[in-house]
């Protein structure tokens, strides 16, 4: 028995240790106990840091932040659920306690394993196209920029589909299980893009299956498997209803809905209101149409500005060196000026490999399953969309009519359909040509298409090679930056005319420089892919002749496969990209400026950091103080109406209703960031004279520039009806803040007559309840963005909680489905084990 169970085992166990062997290898450095230097990283820490702080005193993470754009829910930082029932568990299973970014890598191969096997495809074909998917150049590249959540997303994409194709090999059971357990894992890292594409992956297998079954006259079983998977998805979503319920509720209110109640533009054009993003900025990062090739050529656009693509010779480097400049500083600068693709900047290209990109080729040709159609739609689909704004037709019409099209950014992210497609083709391919014992005939038949096809492509890319200019949309840029820090090298001196003709000679040399290194660039990593993928064809071709045997051929496929994808990757993420822990703590090391807020005895105040290059894209201050900025990308509409239209202007009074206390600014003795405090800041609350009616919210915004906001509140005719009493000027009335604790705020309030209090908090009614004396009262938006209500006459404690429906419903559904899920992995291991007990007894 147990010799049995270990010849059925072998393969697998090793495979398991291979892929955490190569990802150990991969990020040798994590195991030293260094950690990744992540950008993203750094500034979910700033603003999470208060959510942490809040659990380790109170035992829970709030459900609201102070800490960022003035006060936000805090759903997408961190969250928590009440019931101790959880999925979580297995994600932390299956890491294997790896260290981060080594169980990155190691699910992500795991799970595309998984996928493999459910197609019946060999154990070793699954392992190589396993690595070909994990480490597609795309994952290293956002793991060094840190887009976790987003990698974890991918990683578990393919557990979902095997499930999938379980349910439709008529395992019922334990499809069910799997497609539960997994579509829980993906949805469970909160990127709603990932999953959004996976769904649409499941769309066209559930197309193609249809075909396959109408055909096959198996409807039954098509609508059965059918059911049990949407279920299944369905039961996942449940899993982590808690942060889906309210995140879909908190989306209704920010950018990525396009919620504004404006009309015009702060430069006076007409806003357009979607109900999504705004399309300029949703196709911002749209892949180019030629960029395409970069799937099988990496460098063929440049590569990546962060990227190691030039380590050694360089033109631009050399010449520019000669102006003085140090050795590692023009190689840097080479590297980053490569890029010469459509997107405004990128670290890295989407490489899937040429070994599998030739592998994909060739399954069209050689896979004859109803697989191959599923597999070249989504292919298709994904390609134009990635293109974004470069196929505008297309993609225009998706964003205006598409369900959920419009709630996401960068059309390049589409490409990770193709990066699970391409080695799932590749994996049938190899299946088909090594293990179904097709004709050999026929085999080299259709391995000479798959030639002539391959190699028109690369007539084409050499043709592109020859005939590109490799000149980019931002090279004006790059002109201009050399050549102001030339003319700014001459302190003191005012450029003359044969100055500036210097100047501008010697940045055409080094543009001239940079285009010949774009040039050396696509032609070295043009020549490797040829090279790789001719000896891929070279071993196919003797294997069809009967010259080389099975294991020979395929182990020297997936070994240079795997290659391909590892060496190209250590230029996006290699050990410079880790550091150690102690230095990564240094990001939020406080400085004397945040001292000094720090020694303030009043706590609750907000800072404005100026010394930033971008104050409401920065995390930073958000780590130790309630600050004006973050770093979010669905933050509130509302917020994003303020900041475009007052506070970029630099309005003194909406950064004094926001209970800006103290500016963060750069002294120009020192350059050193220095704490001005702001004197005039509103405080927390105040009493207001009387109240200014607008229409509506254009005029609410323009009268921000001209009301005196500490005496009025502007409050909308709409919100007439909620104040019952106009408020009577009592120059001895006061009210006071008592407390802010995140999801529970306490005032007190004392006046003769009836007063309109303004709070320095921002307006959303999704949760927040406000009560006087313990009894719910009304409230309203005022000043655009901050809540104000009616307070009567008398001494009043006015309290406001947080406690949004969707959390308390999304906790409870999690929960149900978190059972179900452990539940159904029971009855699928007990049903599994029973048909092995009886199969033992045959």
């Amino acid at each position: 028995m147990i010799k049995s169970f270990w010849q059925k085992a072998w393969p697998h166990i090793t495979i398991i240790i291979v892929f955490i062997v190569v990802a150990a290898v991969y990020c040798k450095p994590a195991l030293e106990g260094k950690v990744l230097q992540q950008t993203d990283i750094v500034h979910w820490k700033g603003v999470a840091q208060q959510s942490f702080e809040y659990k380790e005193k109170y035992g829970h993470f709030p459900l609201w932040s102070n800490s960022m754009f003035s006060g936000m829910p805090a759903y997408q930082v961190a969250l928590q659920r009440t019931s101790a029932i959880s999925i979580d568990y297995l994600n932390a299973l299956f890491t294997l306690g790896l260290p981060k970014p080594v169980n990155y890598f190691f699910i992500a191969c795991l799970m595309f394993y998984f996928l493999c096997l459910a197609l019946r495809v060999n154990p070793w074909i699954s392992a190589g196209c396993a690595i070909a998917y994990a480490w597609s150049s795309f994952d290293p590249v956002i793991v060094s920029a840190g887009h976790d959540s987003q990698m974890l997303s991918i990683a578990y994409a393919p557990g979902a589909l095997a499930g999938l194709f379980m349910l439709y090999d008529k395992k019922y059971w334990s499809g069910a299980a799997i497609t539960l357990l997994f579509s829980g894992l993906l949805i469970a890292q909160s990127h709603q893009q990932i999953v959004y594409y996976t769904l649409l992956i499941v769309g066209a297998i559930g197309i193609a299956y249809a075909v396959k079954c109408f055909r096959d006259k198996e409807l039954k079983h098509f609508f059965i498997a059918n059911a049990i998977a949407i279920l299944a998805f369905a039961g996942g979503f449940a899993s982590n209803a808690m942060g889906y319920l309210t995140t879909y509720e908190l989306s209704k209110e920010t950018i990525r809905n396009g919620k504004s109640e404006l009309t015009t533009n702060p430069n006076g054009t007409k806003k357009t209101i979607t109900g999504g993003l705004d399309k300029d900025y949703a196709f911002n990062w749209s892949y180019g149409i030629g960029e395409t090739f970069t799937l099988i050529v990496p460098a063929i656009y440049g590569g990546g500005e962060n990227a190691r693509e030039i380590t050694g010779s360089s033109k631009f480097a050399e010449k520019i060196g000669e102006l003085g400049v140090p050795e590692d500083n023009a190689l840097q600068m080479a590297n980053g000026y490569a890029y010469w693709g459509a997107q405004p900047f990128t670290s890295g290209p989407v490489y899937l490999g040429a070994i599998i990109c030739c592998l994909f080729i060739a399954g069209m040709f050689y896979v004859n399953s109803w697989h191959k159609w599923w597999i070249l739609g989504v292919v298709v689909i994904a390609i134009m969309m990635s293109w974004g704004k470069n196929f505008a037709g297309f993609n225009n019409f998706l964003f205006d009519h598409f369900p959920f099209y419009n709630k996401f950014r960068a059309p390049t992210m589409a490409l990770v359909i193709p990066q699970l497609a391409f080695p799932v083709m590749a994996a049938l391919a190899l299946q088909q040509v090594f293990f179904e014992n097709i004709n050999k005939e026929v085999l080299w038949k259709q391995f000479k298409l798959a030639s002539y096809t391959v190699g028109a492509l690369i007539v084409v890319l050499m043709l592109f090679y020859f005939t590109a200019s490799f000149k980019g949309e931002k090279d004006s840029g790059i002109k201009e930056t050399l050549t102001s820090q030339m003319l700014r090298s001459a302190p003191g001196k005012q450029p003359t005319p044969e100055m500036q003709q210097q100047v501008t000679q010697t940045v055409q040399s080094l543009m001239r420089a940079l285009q010949e290194d774009r040039k050396n660039l696509m032609g070295g990593d043009l020549l490797r892919s040829v090279l790789l993928i001719a000896a891929v064809f070279a071993l196919t071709g003797l294997f069809i002749k009967g010259k080389l045997k099975t294991p020979i051929v395929l182990a020297g496929i997936l070994l240079l496969s795997s290659f391909d994808v590892l060496a190209v990757d250590k230029r996006y993420l290699n050990d410079d990209n880790f550091i150690e822990a102690s230095d990564y703590e240094g990001n939020f090391s406080p400085t004397a400026a945040d001292n000094t807020i720090n020694a303030d005895p009043d706590k609750y105040f907000r800072v404005f950091d100026q010394t930033v290059s971008e104050p409401f894209s920065n995390a930073k201050s958000s780590y130790l103080h309630n600050s004006l900025g973050g770093y979010l990308a669905a933050r509130l509409g509302l917020y994003q109406d303020l900041i475009d239209n007052q506070l970029n202007k630099g309005n003194r009074a909406v950064f004094n209703m926001l209970n800006t206390k103290y500016i963060i600014q750069q002294n120009p003795q020192n350059g050193q960031p220095v704490a001005v405090p702001n004197p005039d800041a509103f405080g927390p609350c105040w009493l207001v004279k009387d109240i200014h009616y607008v229409k509506d919210g254009n005029d609410e915004m323009k009268s921000l520039d001209s009301i005196n906001l500490k005496d009025n509140a502007i409050v909308q005719e709409k919100y007439k009806n909620l104040i019952p009493a106009v408020p009577v000027y009592d120059s001895a009335a006061t009210i006071k803040l008592e407390r802010n604790v995140n999801d529970t705020i306490v005032y007190t309030s004392s006046a003769k007559t009836n007063q309109f209090a303004v709070l320095s908090e921002i307006y959303y009614d999704k949760g927040w309840n406000a009560f006087i004396d313990g009894k719910k009262t009304n409230y309203l938006r005022v000043d655009y963005a901050l809540r104000g209500l009616p307070v009567p006459a008398g001494i009043h404690t006015i309290e406001f909680k947080f406690e949004p429906e969707s959390y308390k419903t999304g906790n409870t559904l999690a929960l149900l489905g978190s059972l179900a899920t452990y539940i159904l992995l029971l009855i699928a291991g007990w049903l599994q084990w029973k048909n092995v007990s009886k199969r033992k007894q045959v």
